[in-house]
């Protein structure tokens, strides 16, 4: 993601690296509208889970976009990129060149993650409070809340940076004080990576041991067997959600302690490891899997949700054109 690096007159990226994100942009970008597609067009994933999921594919979609046009234009000039007026130039320096669309989508998947675990958090931990608790209406606005709140925490970063009277750099940052650089740094490892991160470990972990006893007592009552799928199912949803939380913290984990760890520009960093060759290749590479884990989530559903495989087939397929059309989704049923 960048963080709060500047860019300087040497190159950022060697060209395979920005072949890469121009790569991982335009897979993103097919990956989530695909989610989209299915879910949107296939009716027996019409549940709130799904449309919860519809929300994330969005958020890593646009995420995708804007490091497919990094790629292009900023980060490794793939194409020749000259605004004519003042007003797009002005535009491209505070939205992509200062990182502020990165910041802003990258929060947007974090909370919207969250959004979807808080869902199944009181589906299956509090069951009898869903009805009430989640109705259309509230989850409508805490979605709105939530973009809201991805493009409010990263809005310094468009006053960090101005279009450039140099003819050779289109944009220079322009930072009054060592602090700003640093606080962003810290309010964005904070509050888009660790509270987020943080909080989810802790939902699924409770699900998990709310999931165990209710299997381990519908057993030892010898319950029906449509009451035991259910908890069963309910198991492989939350063990396809653990493992979209487990691909996302181990991929942005590096690029966010490569923020931490030098909070300034290169140029001015706390330490002079922040701006040698070394460390430009580390963030390359935590940039790659930082952007990697927006692309994957498709494949993560294909691979571990059954319903999902299920309504792909369904979506794309003439033979399954009538198939599973007024099926239950157990794996979503609140109760």
């Amino acid at each position: 993601m960048n963080g709060t690096d500047e860019h300087n007159d040497e190159p950022t990226e060697d060209k395979w690296t920005c072949q890469i994100m121009a790569a991982e942009g335009v897979g993103g970008v097919v990956g989530n509208l695909l989610v989209c597609y299915v879910i949107l067009r296939v009716k027996f994933l019409h549940n709130m889970t799904n449309y919860l999921l519809v929300n994330l594919a969005v958020a890593d979609m646009l995420l995708c976009l804007q490091v497919f046009l990094n790629a292009l234009t900023s980060d490794c000039n793939l194409i020749a990129f000259a605004p004519l007026s003042n007003g797009v130039r002005d535009l491209f320096c505070r939205l992509l060149e200062s990182r502020f669309l990165a910041w802003a989508m990258s929060c947007a998947t974090a909370y919207n993650l969250c959004v979807v675990t808080l869902e199944r958090y009181i589906a299956i931990v509090h069951p009898l409070h869903y009805a009430r608790k989640l109705t259309t209406a509230r989850m409508v606005t805490l979605i709105a809340l939530v973009w809201v709140i991805s493009f409010l925490i990263p809005l310094p970063f468009l006053f960090t940076i101005e279009p450039s009277n140099d003819p050779n750099k289109m944009c220079s940052f322009k930072y009054p004080h060592l602090l700003p650089p640093v606080l962003l740094g810290i309010i964005g490892f904070l509050f888009i990576y660790l509270l987020p991160l943080t909080l989810m470990s802790v939902a699924y972990y409770k699900m998990q041991v709310t999931l165990k006893r209710q299997a381990k007592a519908l057993h030892q009552q010898h319950a029906r067997a449509a009451a035991y799928d259910l908890v069963i199912a309910r198991q492989n949803l939350v063990s396809m959600l653990k493992t979209v939380l487990g691909a996302l913290i181990v991929l942005w984990t590096l690029d966010y302690l490569a923020i931490l760890l030098c909070l300034h520009r290169t140029d001015k960093a706390q330490f002079s490891f922040c701006g040698s060759k070394v460390f430009s290749y580390i963030r390359n590479f935590s940039n790659l899997l930082y952007n990697l884990n927006s692309v994957i989530n498709p494949i993560i559903y294909e691979f571990k949700y059954k319903k999902f495989r299920q309504g792909f087939k369904v979506a794309f397929c003439n033979c399954f054109k009538n198939h599973g059309g007024n099926s239950v989704d157990v794996e979503m049923v609140p109760l």
